[in-house]
């Protein structure tokens, strides 16, 4: 460990050196500032409720069922309908009033609902035979205003207060519960009805977006590590620093003190965003009342679209974990480019090869979830080079399992710790070599060399 005494030095002058620059402090408050705007404007639009195209001005469409009266002869107990049945919320339903009745026949109930005034009122009885529970609902003839489409359309809302009763009487605790109503999703669509667009845009754009947003850092900051690192070789400032100095210490405090540099600012934009989602979904709250929005509806809607891990805690520390890896694993490759330069005109030159990596990286991600190559992606997973680009976006919204994200993680720290060995014992041969062309068995002589 004594060959990496005084690092902290290196990181401390050259993080300060970073962070107190006009050009970093300008950019990242505007860019921060920007998001939450951006932000706020896109949950207050979430929000904001259709318009009609047509009818503007008319009164609101109602139900056409006023009273519903409930028989349950299953003994499933108190039926909490305005607690179990969120569709009970929306205007549609708003003058809609189920009631419980009990001590009574089907026929009786079907003579209730005939006789009550305005003839919109319909029963449902809730039967069980064998473990199959029914509900069926009675339309009585005599109404003039209703139909039997109406009659299954409150036999379907009771369905909903049935189940979540059963369920609460089975005696499973709130992770059984969670789990079998995660067994079963139902849903209806037309023939040719076409995926949710929301749901498609998230899983095309969310990790090309986030791709290129690596993509920027690290070109911005990988190229200013070569750069400095090169910089010092080739001026021979590195010889004066060496005599305190190991090779090890300058590399390690040099490029950590840039990673850190660049994290802090990813991680106040990532911020941003968050403090831009919530105001905007209180801000949506208030122009709109009764309106979904802020960061539970957008939690919410990414669990039960895309994945059910989505921001998950730990899908949050795995996604963190492995994009700060993966950032760290190209700036020290970075670093070492920048130790290869042996003259000040080759810095270009060798920078460019390094950025290869990146370039072939981002663009396999980015097409590859813009066009849904899920094959493709799933390669791309488990190569260190294409991990930080995809994995912890996807994480996030849950579009991979835990278990995927954890071996994906796993394989990063792995080629990680390798590339920041290499990368040291490669700094540490060519850190004086300087005048000569480097070559590949220049480096090769390097490593083969224990010392």
């Amino acid at each position: 460990m004594k060959n990496f005494k005084g690092w902290k030095s290196v990181f401390s002058f050259n993080y300060k050196q970073n962070t107190k620059s006009k050009s970093y402090i300008a950019v990242t408050t505007l860019v921060a500032l920007a998001i939450i705007a951006v932000s706020i404007l896109l949950c207050v639009l979430a929000a904001k409720p259709e318009d009609k195209e047509e009818g503007a001005g008319e009164a609101t469409e109602l139900c056409d069922v006023e009273k519903v009266y409930v028989l349950d002869n299953t003994g499933l107990g108190e039926l909490k309908f305005a607690n179990w049945i969120p569709e009970l919320k929306e205007t549609y339903y708003s003058e809609v009033v189920l009631e419980q009745v009990s001590g009574m026949t089907a026929e009786e109930l079907k003579v209730k609902a005939a006789q009550e005034e305005g003839q919109r009122a319909v029963g449902v009885v809730i039967e069980k035979e064998g473990t199959t529970i029914s509900v069926m609902a009675i339309v009585p003839s005599t109404s003039e205003e209703l139909s039997l489409s109406d009659g299954q359309e409150m036999a379907d809302l009771v369905a909903i207060a049935v189940e979540k009763a059963r369920v609460l009487n089975s005696g499973m605790d709130e992770f059984e519960i969670a789990q079998v109503k995660k067994q079963t999703t139902i849903s209806v669509s037309e023939a040719g009805e076409e995926e949710d667009i929301v749901v498609m845009l998230i899983e095309m754009l969310a990790p090309a977006l986030f791709g290129f947003l690596l993509y920027f850092l690290l070109l911005l900051y990988g190229q200013n590590i070569s750069q400095s690192v090169s910089v010092e070789k080739t001026s021979k400032l590195v010889e004066t620093l060496l005599t305190s100095l190991h090779p090890y210490a300058l590399l390690t405090g040099k490029v950590f003190a840039i990673v850190a540099v660049a994290l802090q600012q990813f991680f106040i934009w990532v911020a941003a965003l968050v403090i831009g989602i919530v105001a905007g979904g209180r801000i949506a709250e208030m122009m709109y009342p009764g309106a979904e929005g802020g960061l539970g509806a957008v939690i919410e809607f990414m669990r039960a679209n895309i994945g059910e891990t989505a921001f998950s805690p730990a899908a949050i520390v795995l996604a963190l974990v492995t994009f700060c890896c993966g950032f760290l694993f190209y700036c020290v490759l970075f670093g070492m480019a920048g130790s290869m330069v042996s003259r000040p005109e080759e810095a270009a030159s060798v920078q460019s090869i390094f950025q290869l990596p990146i370039i072939i990286s981002w663009i396999v991600t980015y097409f590859g979830s813009l066009l849904g190559k899920e094959d493709l992606l799933a390669v791309a997973r488990n190569i260190p080079f294409t991990i930080p680009f995809g994995v912890p976006v996807e994480l996030l919204t849950g579009a991979i399992s835990i278990g995927q994200g954890i071996l994906s993680t796993v394989i990063l720290l792995v080629f990680s710790l390798l590339v920041i060995m290499l990368s040291g014992r490669v700094y540490k041969g060519l850190v004086l070599y300087n005048g000569e062309k480097v070559t590949l068995k220049n480096i090769a002589g390097i490593l083969k060399n224990k010392n």
